[in-house]
């Protein structure tokens, strides 16, 4: 009785370093591109841009993770940046400045947690992202900063708003997945 109610316990505060798999299918994520354009690289791990994974996220660097989900100690461009072997530079969606955009997630294997959204104006087309410093928070349509994974979770759509007073001729938006 002890050993059991000892391992769940254990498997309690295991679950909450285990990392999400899932990838934005719309707008396509870089790693997803293959699967709606020709002439993309394929990348049949693209739901796992998970910084490396947790024992290299966590133990190694102690939380760090490269800017578009790749492993932190990866040499630049990483392959998720741009000029990195999925960032192609193909624009793959337009916006308005200040419109509601929907973005569809499919989550592959579902480890509970929450969603964020930001935003990266790429002000150079021929340099990977500047780093963290460039993504700036999306609120959602509802007005929280995150979305609430629930187990029963697969394919969600989250309605994100974009700033009005965006102007760029490349953005980077960037899904984040905490679980």
């Amino acid at each position: 009785m002890w050993a059991k109610l000892l391992t769940l316990a254990l498997l309690c505060l295991y679950m909450r370093h285990i990392l999400g798999h899932g990838m934005m299918l719309d707008p396509p994520n870089r790693s997803s591109l293959w699967r709606y354009y020709d002439n993309t690289p394929i990348n049949y791990d693209d739901n796992q841009n998970f910084c490396g994974g947790r024992a290299v996220q966590w133990d190694t660097f102690n939380g760090l993770c490269g800017v578009c989900g790749d492993r932190y100690d990866d040499p630049h461009p990483q392959a998720n940046e741009n000029t990195g072997k999925y960032g192609r530079g193909l624009v793959v969606r337009t916006y308005e400045s200040g419109s509601t955009i929907d973005v569809t997630i499919d989550i592959t294997v579902n480890h509970v947690g929450f969603f964020k959204y930001s935003l990266c104006v790429l002000d150079d087309a021929n340099a990977p992202e500047p780093g963290e410093e460039c993504f700036h928070d999306l609120i959602l349509g509802d007005g929280a900063a995150q979305y609430n994974v629930d187990a029963a979770d697969t394919f969600v759509t989250n309605s994100v708003i974009l700033p009005y007073d965006l102007k760029c001729d490349r953005c980077v938006l960037r899904w984040h997945y905490t679980a």
